[in-house]
């Protein structure tokens, strides 16, 4: 999902993504991106890290799993909390890995005051509490801004000016924002699949990038990025 740059020129640069779903295609997909980011910098030290959101979607694929570290955020939340209960981020992380929608519930508020109390820097904790936020209402997406403010027992409307509050916290936004997302996530699909295809073939043609741009499977993309894997010339794409 982005590029972890040190400050320091000698240090390792991360491409970085969070894998909530399965998903073959997201290793090759970090190599693409990694190889790219190499041509345009050759200097750059570079590592490829994937966080999926529990183990059982890691699909270990070879051999691009040997060359990228993959992480579970279920296994790095448990381990952290027996280690540190009351760290922050074991609360902001909740609504991803509490599969019960009750237990969720009971422990919102518990967790929006965990990170509203502890000792980060009053910025940092209000990019916290809005990311906490933001994910309890799309789990929450069947349920208005009253009985969300419920949930939090009248917390909530201290984040009325954040990104979640006027963004994300009202009747009906989230539907809209979840295919905005899936739009969006369309729409990185399909550069990475160009800037795949011209650096392996050179030129694409138009007629190919017009149709290109007209799909919007998600799953679809990904088929066509593990295609453009094994051909060797751009004449032998199908779409």
């Amino acid at each position: 999902d982005g590029i972890i740059e040190p400050e320091a020129v000698d240090k390792t640069c991360f491409v970085f993504e969070f894998q909530a779903q399965a998903d073959e295609s997201v290793y090759p997909r970090i190599g693409m991106e990694m190889a790219l980011l190499q041509r345009h910098r050759p200097s750059l030290r570079l590592e490829g890290a994937i966080l999926f959101l529990d183990s059982s979607l890691d699909s270990k694929l070879e051999p691009w799993c040997r060359m990228i570290q993959s992480f579970s955020l279920v296994e790095k939340m448990s381990d952290l909390q027996k280690a540190q209960p009351d760290h922050p981020l074991i609360a902001v992380f909740r609504p991803l890995v509490i599969e019960d929608r009750d237990k969720l519930e009971m422990e919102a508020a518990g967790c929006y005051n965990q990170i509203v109390d502890s000792e980060l820097d009053q910025l940092t904790r209000q990019v916290l509490t809005d990311v906490f936020v933001s994910w309890l209402v799309q789990r929450f997406d069947d349920k208005d801004k009253q009985e969300i403010e419920k949930m939090l027992i009248g917390s909530l409307p201290d984040l009325t000016e954040t990104k979640a509050g006027q963004d994300l916290i009202q009747i009906g936004v989230v539907k809209g924002k979840a295919e905005g997302k899936a739009e969006g996530k369309a729409e990185g699909k399909r550069d990475s699949l160009m800037l795949f295809l011209q650096f392996r073939f050179g030129e694409v043609p138009e007629s190919l990038k017009a149709q290109l741009a007209e799909i919007q499977s998600i799953q679809r993309l990904d088929e066509l990025t593990l295609q453009a894997l094994r051909i060797k010339s751009i004449k032998d794409f199908q779409l």
